[in-house]
């Protein structure tokens, strides 16, 4: 996703006087989902960050400044849309949106696919492999977690 300035948007919350409370009433998403947005602990969904805006008042770009997209499905949030819309688009089920935004799954038409994310091919595919590549840092930051807990004699 955009980075998002959770710093920014504590600071514009509370210029506009408004609780955590309300603004995640107003977004339509709990409190602690802000909390950990304004804290930085997790980095919200483009969905959850364009309501926030929107219950802000505020274009998307003052807390989730420029910058490119860093996976396939950040730029399907960037365009409004959800994994079934994509798959309508481009003629496949929603499964097959998911494994391939996550790098799981290559495709035979690149080209249908980067129209589709509004992409060229070039693009796409370096947006493809950035997903593989964030999926196997997870993988391997979950394995690297599991070893040390069973180093440590935790069950997991």
């Amino acid at each position: 996703m955009l980075p998002y300035d959770g710093a920014r948007a504590r600071a514009l919350r509370l210029e506009s006087g408004v609780c955590v409370e309300d603004l995640a009433t107003a977004a339509g998403v709990s409190p602690n989902t802000v909390r950990n947005a304004e804290s930085g602990r997790h980095q919200p969904h483009p969905r959850v960050a364009r309501a926030l805006a929107r219950a802000l008042g505020i274009p998307l770009h003052e807390i989730a400044p420029g910058g490119p997209a860093l996976t396939l499905r950040d730029v399907r949030g960037r365009l409004g849309l959800t994994q079934a819309e994509m798959a309508a688009r481009i003629g496949v089920v929603r499964q097959m949106v998911s494994q391939v935004e996550r790098g799981v799954t290559s495709v035979r038409s690149p080209q249908t696919w980067a129209s589709a994310y509004g992409l060229t091919p070039t693009q796409w595919r370096r947006l493809h492999q950035a997903s593989r590549d964030l999926v196997r840092r997870k993988v391997a930051a979950q394995t690297r977690q599991r070893r040390r807990k069973h180093a440590r004699g935790e069950s997991t």
